[in-house]
């Protein structure tokens, strides 16, 4: 009670808060959330988007972390298990004394607590890691804190990738949960490859969600379904203020950076089905190590000595007479992606024991199903091509 928790009312013990365990670790923040009544400093709960964040952060031992809009503080907690010391900054001051209850709940010391706008409380600072997952969604409203990003289009998502890639420290990494417009799905992720640009850094853009603006604007306004006279009015409102930036598509997801000496960095984009999204950690070490290694030189790359992560397996189907009809490379963690594959490259990738080329691996099967030249020469052309998605996507790793 002396924490406003809980109070008494009647003789009765009335929560004012909530305390979950979450992903290893105790969780305090306001009741779970009722719509409309929500005041506009709020603290959520764990979220989707929070699970998308911490699946997406590295988790390798550093020295400095901080946690910009950190809310209910949850990834400043996870980042204090493997980081010396964390700040966590919000302009909500609710936020961060929830931050600091769950803190002390959890025995954690190493959390520092920075009142303030994004990055204006760090600034002229850099660190080993960079977590945000700060209310990016794209919207007319500036209602609730936790959600709505208060500035025109996607220009909040544009500050936080911008700041966070200059707050970088040399090999630090920083995971963000942003929200981004495009004026088709088609070409989904030009905003956030500009954003990336020269900014010294590797980056791994990855679609979670995406959606038109009539069915964005319906999702977000769901609170106001049991009114269709009102969920209609912000359906059109909403909509309305898509179509004055152009945009027929508004995208939702993380991007992770890499920072890194270099001239030449590497940019990827790829959409991830959220509902198969795992923690991700040791992929993204993998992927920007390949990511590292390619655009220093390519080629040697896949001249290489490669293997195949332990994390994949093949599935295979075969027909009632036992002749394979498909063969499905899938990788079994963070993103879970997966790639259909002929019999021949996968007897290729089969081959690549961490002491075999590619080359190697191709002439052997060439040899034993008797390719012709040109078979072999087309095997090889896509087995390379192949193996260079499978090194940014972390499921072939070099040796």
């Amino acid at each position: 009670m002396r924490l406003g928790l809980a109070s008494e009312e009647g003789g009765l013990l009335v929560p004012r808060a909530r305390i979950v365990p979450t992903e290893g670790i105790y969780l305090t923040f306001d009741t779970f959330s009722h719509g409309e009544s929500d005041p506009p400093g709020w603290v959520a709960s764990f979220t989707p988007t929070a699970y998308w964040l911490a699946s997406l952060t590295p988790r390798r031992r550093v020295a400095r972390a901080v946690d910009i809009g950190t809310g209910n503080g949850v990834h400043a907690l996870l980042a204090a298990r493997h980081a010396e010391h964390v700040i966590a900054t919000d302009i909500n001051p609710r936020a961060l004394a929830f931050t600091r209850i769950s803190a002390a709940m959890n025995g954690l010391d190493n959390v520092e607590t920075r009142l303030g706008s994004l990055f204006d409380p760090v600034a002229g600072e850099t660190f080993d890691l960079i977590t945000c997952n700060a209310p990016f969604v794209i919207s007319p409203e500036a209602r609730w804190q936790y959600r709505d990003a208060g500035y025109p289009g996607d220009e909040f998502s544009r500050l936080v990738v911008t700041s966070a890639a200059a707050h970088l420290a040399d090999d630090g990494f920083a995971a963000v949960c942003v929200s981004w417009l495009a004026a088709s799905a088609d070409e989904p992720d030009e905003h956030v490859h500009e954003w990336l640009d020269g900014n010294g850094c590797d980056g791994w853009i990855l679609g979670l969600a995406g959606s038109d603006p009539v069915d964005h604007a319906a999702g977000w306004n769901d609170h106001l379904s049991s009114d269709p006279d009102a969920y209609a009015a912000a359906i059109d409102e909403w909509a309305d203020y898509f179509a004055g930036f152009g945009a027929g598509w508004i995208s939702e997801g993380g991007v992770v950076m890499h920072k890194r000496a270099g001239t030449r960095h590497i940019v990827r984009a790829d959409e991830v089905d959220e509902d198969e999204l795992e923690f991700a950690s040791d992929q993204i070490e993998r992927v920007f190590k390949a990511f590292a290694a390619i655009a220093h030189d390519g080629d040697a790359v896949l001249e290489g000595r490669l293997r195949l992560v332990e994390e994949t397996r093949f599935d295979q189907e075969l027909d009632r007479t036992g002749a394979v009809t498909s063969t499905l490379l899938v990788l079994d963690e963070g993103t879970c992606s997966d790639w259909e594959l002929s019999v021949e490259e996968a007897d290729v990738l089969v081959a690549l024991d961490g002491a075999t080329t590619l080359d190697q691996a191709v002439a052997r099967v060439a040899r034993r199903e008797e390719l012709s030249k040109s078979e072999a020469a087309d095997l090889r052309r896509d087995v390379r091509e192949l193996a260079r998605d499978l090194l940014e996507l972390g499921a072939l790793e070099l040796v």
